[in-house]
C-alpha cells in the first residue's frame, strides 16, 4: 500500500520547520531542542511504520502514536513560545502546520488488506 503522500510531505515539512525553530533557539533550551527534534521525526517515521503492519487495528494503533507526536510537537512549541525561545510567527507557523497534520491523521483510515 503507497503512504499517503499528502500526510507523509506534511509531516516532512514539520520536520523542516522543527530544524529552523531549533537552530533560532536561545542558548539554554538545548532539552527543548532534543525534544522537538525526536517528536517531529516520529511523526513521519511512526506514520510509514505503520504502513508495514500486518492488521488494520495495529495500523491504526501507529497512527495514533503519530498524532500523539504532532501534538507533542505543538506542546513543544507552546512551551517554547511561553519561556520567549521562539518567534511568534515561527510558533503560529507550527502550531497551525501541527493542527493539520492531526486533523489529516484523524480522517486517515487505512486500507483493509
Amino acid at each position: 500500500m503507497p503512504i499517503s503522500t499528502h500526510i507523509y510531505q506534511r509531516g516532512l515539512a514539520l520536520v523542516s520547520l522543527s530544524r529552523q525553530v531549533i537552530n533560532e533557539f536561545p542558548i539554554g533550551t538545548g532539552f527543548l531542542a532534543d525534544q522537538l527534534r525526536r517528536a517531529s521525526a516520529s511523526v513521519v517515521l511512526t506514520f510509514a511504520e505503520a504502513y508495514d503492519k500486518g492488521s488494520l487495528a495495529e495500523q491504526r494503533r501507529f497512527f495514533r502514536m503519530a498524532r500523539g507526536s504532532a501534538q507533542e510537537v505543538r506542546a513543544i512549541l507552546d512551551v517554547a513560545d511561553r519561556l520567549g525561545a521562539i518567534a511568534p510567527r515561527r510558533h503560529a507557523e507550527g502550531s497551525e502546520l501541527c493542527d493539520h497534520i492531526v486533523r489529516m491523521l484523524f480522517r486517515f483510515r487505512a486500507e483493509p488488506r
